[in-house]
């Protein structure tokens, strides 16, 4: 199956060079004809299993507009507008006078077609080249666009702000050196690195970025392509209310994937997933971002360094199951004991190390703290329901089934260890025709059971209550989902844990002989075991389920061909995929984030975890780059500062983590056979602080930024004036010799 799924070599047919020089101009006002623009583009790729019509060209965007068809939707086309003009200016706000051909009565199809028409001409006053064609099975009509007019591309860029480099020889220019991340003494060390996407070569130096004015414009990189997107998208949005055309009018508006810079990430192993274990590389989040964008390689980059830093407690953790059978619970438990302390220093310098590395590659990417935030208003944001009695309403509906899931996972849990307590206290009696002691193992299940089944019907049910939540923008409706999810879910996946060790060996007792925690101790490690390679091998079917459906959606529509000779092209493809909505991105953190949890919590219970999430974070990475590349839209670019709330939780969760990690080692394990309770519990708050202070205290000497970047930094400020006043000055004599 997913030897259909994976992308093939490119056909030696027409070069879409060649096709973009010869055609592009005479062809780009009448490609209304399907079989116009299927003769010119003849290359052909094979996608999700189909051989479809390479046509990606240098488009940037594609809007999908339904049509007529026939038999179909005639009642919705026929159906007559009261005051078109009204809704015309709702959809142009800049525009002083509607048409004087939208009259009332104008039926829907006549409506539509003459704003499609409209958006074109906003489109191609801003520089962009524009071509139009019917879908396959002749139901939509899709109108893609990119820039093509450099002049108009610069007066873009100028007012849309677009971040651009400086070239490293501006820096010559006044007798400076560009910097980079390595310096020894006074000399800036360079050192060259692999090629972008597009071949050009790249080095570690790290100039600063600017906003784009035709004054530096001698002195600035070209407009990265990613950054094009961006700002054509943001352009179009001042003349044209996108939220309100895509709500009434669309079908879709998204960015066009460009097929050879997905084969060359294929081609370096990012998405390859026949190369499963193939080790995470430092600078391979920097042609992600070149690609999809800050937004995309941030997660990527989170990814990577959790995965790199794993290597060392995978390779600890490896000698546990050897040697746990051969010594004694008090050695296994200074083991542990050791371990746990170790977990606890772990998730500190990873952490801090994370933040270091997070806002190098910020500032590489452009991403520094001079750019302002863009906050794109979601299409179904209503403002005159903002504090309304309904919205009200909603909200304390959707907090109240949250405070329901929480209790739910609570008396569940108690349920089944009582359940399992009278089980082991009665060995020679029937449970459904089993002994109790083996419905006692069996029983085990039902903790994973619980938190799979719940998992299953919240999620989808949280996303659904917060998308229709009445939040302005998307940034909005993702900290509200972030919150909400992850509140159910921490307490879903690790409550049950947490109650074996903090509250079973004092209410119900543990299992085994004499009623001793090493019972707690074993079943709790044989759980979560069982649930981690379970909900490894949950998210991973989950990945290909999502894979499989993809093509056959795709062989689907292939089948709904209205012509023998009919072609699919590579954007009525991309029209199929799935959204990188908020939801697929909650879902994808939240994967990571509770993985990091397990191990900062239970690491010392269960070491054998860090190995398992090692292993199977490669392939897993691989399953989401390739799903990123051809199972779903191109993700629209946006401005990001980082993990932002991700950063918070994940140092909430290291904190609760030396708290449990503690607790166990001076408890549980009782390593330091310490008979009096309330020395226990000095010991427990002494130790625990200390270590929380030290976290905190490393956390103080790290700092937000690494050495590297803050020279960078200083480098860059004071550079900067100094070539934009020089910039300024040569100006100034050109214009005013």
């Amino acid at each position: 199956m997913l030897l259909a799924l994976l992308p093939t070599e490119r056909s030696d047919a027409l070069r879409l060079e060649a096709f973009t020089e010869a055609n592009i101009g005479p062809f780009a006002m009448a490609w209304s004809n399907r079989e116009l623009i299927m003769q010119v583009e003849q290359e052909t790729i094979r996608v999700l299993g189909a051989d479809v019509v390479k046509n990606d060209g240098p488009w940037h965007y594609a809007l999908v507009f339904p049509i007529r068809v026939q038999g179909e939707n005639d009642e919705t086309f026929d159906q007559k507008l009261d005051d078109p003009a009204s809704k015309w200016k709702e959809l142009f706000p800049t525009e002083e006078n509607s048409p004087s051909d939208l009259k009332p009565g104008m039926t829907w199809e006549d409506f539509t077609a003459r704003v499609r028409q409209n958006v074109k001409q906003y489109i191609r006053e801003m520089g962009c080249e524009v071509t139009e064609f019917k879908s396959v099975d002749e139901d939509e009509i899709f109108v893609l666009f990119g820039m093509s007019d450099k002049e108009k591309a610069l007066d873009l860029a100028e007012k849309e702000e677009a971040r651009v480099r400086l070239k490293p020889s501006a820096y010559d220019a006044v007798d400076c050196k560009c910097p980079t991340d390595e310096k020894a003494g006074r000399e800036w060390r360079i050192r060259e690195l692999e090629r972008s996407l597009r071949g050009v070569n790249i080095d570690n130096r790290c100039p600063a970025f600017v906003r784009y004015t035709a004054t530096v414009h001698d002195v600035v990189e070209d407009v990265e392509d990613i950054e094009m997107i961006r700002i054509v998208r943001h352009g179009l949005q001042r003349e044209v209310r996108l939220q309100v055309l895509e709500a009434e009018v669309t079908r879709l508006f998204f960015p066009i994937h460009q097929w050879d810079d997905l084969q060359e990430l294929y081609a370096r192993g990012w998405s390859n997933p026949y190369k499963p274990f193939y080790f995470p590389k430092a600078n391979m989040p920097d042609n992600v971002s070149e690609y999809f964008g800050a937004h995309v390689a941030a997660f990527f980059h989170l990814y990577n360094a959790f995965t790199r830093w794993l290597v060392v407690p995978a390779l600890v953790s490896i000698i546990f199951p050897f040697v746990r059978p051969h010594i004694s619970h008090e050695k296994a438990h200074w083991f542990d004991s050791s371990f746990g302390g170790m977990m606890c220093l772990w998730s500190t310098f990873f952490l801090a190390s994370l933040k270091h590395q997070m806002n190098a590659k910020l500032l590489k990417w452009g991403m520094g703290d001079t750019v302002s935030r863009v906050k794109n208003v979601r299409k179904n944001f209503k403002d005159e329901l903002r504090g309304s009695c309904s919205e009200n309403l909603r909200n304390l509906l959707h907090w109240t089934l949250v405070i329901l899931f929480l209790s739910e996972t609570v008396f569940f849990s108690r349920y089944i260890a009582l359940w399992r307590r009278d089980l082991f206290d009665n060995p020679d009696g029937m449970t459904f025709g089993m002994q109790n002691t083996d419905a006692g193992k069996y029983f085990k299940y039902l903790v994973t059971a619980n938190i799979k089944i719940v998992d299953a019907v919240w999620t989808p049910l949280c996303i659904y209550l917060t998308k229709h939540e009445n939040h302005r923008t998307e940034m909005d409706l993702k900290s509200a989902m972030i919150l909400k999810l992850f509140a159910v879910k921490s307490v879903l996946f690790y409550y049950p844990f947490i109650r074996s060790i903090f509250i079973q060996p004092h209410v119900e007792g543990c299992p085994g002989p004499g009623n001793h925690i090493s019972g707690c101790l074993d079943a709790l490690r044989a759980d979560l075991q069982l649930f981690f390679i379970t909900q490894v091998i949950s998210v991973g079917a989950g990945l290909m389920v999502q894979l499989a459906m993809m093509y056959w959606t795709v062989r689907k529509e292939l089948q709904r061909k209205k012509s023998d000779d009919g072609k699919l092209s590579y954007v009525e493809v991309q029209a199929m995929l799935a959204d990188y909505d908020e939801e697929a991105e909650v879902s994808d953190y939240l994967q990571v984030v509770l993985n990091f949890g397990f191990l900062s919590m239970f690491g010392c219970v269960a070491p054998s975890m860090c190995v398992l999430c090692f292993l199977s974070n490669l392939p897993m990475k691989r399953l989401l780059a390739f799903r990123f590349s051809f199972s779903q839209k191109r993700v629209v670019p946006i401005i990001t500062h980082g993990l932002g709330s991700w950063e918070l939780i994940l140092n909430f969760i290291a904190y609760i983590g030396v708290t449990l990690t503690c607790y166990i080692v001076i408890f549980a394990y009782n390593s330091l056979d310490l008979e009096d309770f309330r020395t226990q519990l000095l010991l427990f708050i002494a130790i625990e602080r200390a270590v929380a202070v030290l976290k905190l205290m490393l956390t103080l000497v790290f700092g937000e930024k690494s050495l590297a970047q803050e020279r960078i930094e200083e480098q860059n400020e004071e550079v900067l004036e100094l070539i934009v006043a020089s910039e300024i000055k040569k100006h100034h004599q050109r214009t005013h010799p």
